[in-house]
């Protein structure tokens, strides 16, 4: 699990991560203070593979990194270079996804729009070469008014081991869940 805590850094509103979403998936989760927050590693649980653990360390926590920067260059880092977007709209090679997201993040930054994610998983298998995980993102933005949404992303993705690194070679985010399914995973 990779949860988010306060720390001195700036937010990255990253709103395509959420793509497609269905009517109903966001929650209003009220105001916070404006403060914002950086990534760090949750306490690894007893049976956490070594790659899992490394998995987080390069590229769980860089991705969190990156939302709370607002720094798409060091998000596309985290995939390889063939990686391929999957949503239920379809597929998109990953550089398309990142110049997208590149524009969404600059239109909410423009707006005063912050953002964070956290990880919960409930499958990670690997052999140290090729790694697959699933679980839920949790995606909140905070308005410049203060007020919190949130929505709750199931998600897969695939790994190799490329040039000593660990990167994402494939993301597929499916139908938006809610907090009930967030809060049944292990975290």
């Amino acid at each position: 699990m990779i949860v988010v805590t306060p720390l001195p850094v700036l937010l990255f509103p990253l709103a395509a991560l959420l793509l497609p979403l269905q009517p109903g998936t966001y929650e209003r989760t009220g105001r916070v203070p404006r403060q914002p927050v950086e990534c760090v590693p949750a306490v690894s649980a007893p049976g956490v593979s070594a790659t899992s653990s490394a998995i987080d360390t390069e590229v769980w926590l860089p991705v969190c990194a990156a939302v709370a920067s607002d720094d798409i260059d060091a998000l596309g880092r985290t995939y390889h270079p063939a990686a391929v977007l999957v949503t239920e709209a379809g597929t998109v090679p990953i550089g398309q996804a990142l110049a997208r997201w590149k524009q969404d993040a600059e239109a909410a930054r423009q707006r005063g729009t912050r953002a964070t994610v956290e990880f919960r998983f409930d499958r990670r298998q690997d052999d140290g070469a090729t790694a697959f995980e699933s679980g839920i993102f949790k995606y909140a933005t905070t308005d410049a008014a203060g007020a919190v949404t949130a929505a709750w992303v199931p998600f897969e993705a695939l790994f190799v081991r490329h040039d000593g690194r660990w990167l994402m070679l494939m993301e597929r985010q499916l139908r938006a869940a809610d907090e009930a399914a967030w809060n049944a995973l292990p975290h």
